[in-house]
Parts: C-alpha cells; sequence; structure tokens
C-alpha cells in the first residue's frame, strides 16, 4: 500500500452517506473520485448501484482509486478528465441517465 493511501482519510464520509441514504441507484457519477473514498463508501452502502463512473483529472489519483475500488471492479468506470465534460463523459459511456451524483 502506498503511503498516499494510508494517509487518505475522506471527510465528512458520515454527512455523505447520510444524504443518500434514503436514495436507490442504478447509474451513478462522481465528479471529484481522487483516492475513491467517497466512492468506496457509497458502493458499500448502495449495492444496487449498477455503474459508477469516476472521474478526476488527476492520474495518480486515479490509479490509487483503481487500487481502493477493485472490490467493484465490474462496476466502476474510470475516466481521466474534468466533470465540467459531464456531457461528453455520458454520451461516451452510453449513458442517458444518472442517478446519483457526488461532487466535492
Amino acid at each position: 500500500m502506498c503511503s498516499k493511501q494510508a494517509a487518505h482519510i475522506s471527510v465528512l464520509e458520515k454527512e455523505v452517506l447520510g444524504f443518500f441514504s434514503d436514495m436507490r441507484f442504478r447509474t451513478f457519477y462522481d465528479g471529484t473520485l481522487g483516492a475513491g473514498g467517497h466512492a468506496r463508501a457509497i458502493l458499500e452502502e448502495h449495492p444496487e448501484i449498477e455503474k459508477y463512473i469516476g472521474c478526476d483529472k488527476d492520474p495518480e489519483a486515479l490509479a490509487i482509486a483503481g487500487e481502493n475500488l477493485k472490490e467493484w471492479k465490474g462496476k466502476v468506470e474510470f475516466i481521466h478528465g474534468n466533470f465540467a465534460d459531464l456531457d461528453r463523459h455520458l454520451r461516451e459511456k452510453r449513458v442517458s441517465v444518472v442517478d446519483g451524483f457526488f461532487l466535492t
């Protein structure tokens, strides 16, 4: 485990999970994936998610997230880019509806 993984602590995780607690998702878009801490928590709390799209501008963060989220390898898709290009990302993934959205 690299030091960035060990040092990473997701802030406000409990509050984020509380916000999404009564919701159900099929497709979720995370525009600031980072190391994947919030993604991990959301995926653990919402096993109904079929597709979790994680976007980040930092390729190193995406690599770390890939390790941290390998348990959900079949559900998580990574995008190296900016969340400002959300429309293009979804078109390229052939996604027409997103049930959940997270941006920190």
